[in-house]
């Protein structure tokens, strides 16, 4: 899995001084300590006070193993980011009562590696903006792949494309109440350029 921190200006205004860190080694992709200390110095530069690390290895990243860790480990924060992929932060927004902003942008996963249930969950879209839309993917759950939705094309609160499923942005609404901000324009080159 490939992963990229974000730049410092997307995350600043959605976190306050002191955050909750979520880790992993990405799939196999990196080593863990050395993850660490990169998070640490991007953080740590920026001001912010890390309360706490969890590194959730691949054998512990399903549901039943994370409700566990965070009644074990988890200190309440009013803000956590994750540096996972984005299915971490889709599922731990369900479980927790602080704002999970993700921190990097997925580039690729490797299907050939062991993943994390979570990883299933994460488009790779090169481009994590789930935090502007209540943790949930939209890239994910909408065939056009709309990121400011709903299309013209819904009727009813139904997918066009799909017609028995329910716009994920109908859902959002719904559950979530509003959409952060208009959500800019994608950067394919960002996920055509990998290998």
């Amino acid at each position: 899995m490939k992963l990229e921190i974000k730049e410092w200006e997307e995350i600043e205004s959605f976190i306050g001084k002191e955050v909750f860190v979520f880790s992993c080694n990405s799939c196999g992709g990196e080593e863990i300590d050395r993850k660490n200390i990169k998070i640490k110095e991007f953080l740590e530069g920026h001001g912010i006070k890390i309360l706490g690390i969890i590194n959730l290895e691949p054998k512990y990243c399903n549901i039943n193993s994370l409700r566990k860790i965070l009644e074990e480990n988890f200190i309440s924060s009013n803000f956590v980011l994750t540096f996972t992929c984005g299915g971490l932060p889709q599922v731990l927004s369900s479980l927790i009562n602080s704002k999970v902003i993700p921190a990097v942008n997925t580039l690729k996963i490797e299907l050939e590696r062991k993943l994390g249930s979570f990883a299933r969950l994460c488009s790779a879209c090169g481009e994590c903006w789930i935090h502007y839309v209540g943790n949930l993917c939209i890239e994910r759950l909408c065939p056009k792949k709309m990121r400011n939705g709903p299309c013209g094309g819904a009727r009813d609160g139904y997918c066009e494309v799909f017609r028995e499923r329910i716009c994920p942005f109908i859902i959002l609404f719904k559950n979530k109440g509003e959409i952060k901000d208009i959500i800019p324009p994608k950067k394919f080159s960002k996920i055509l350029l990998q290998e």
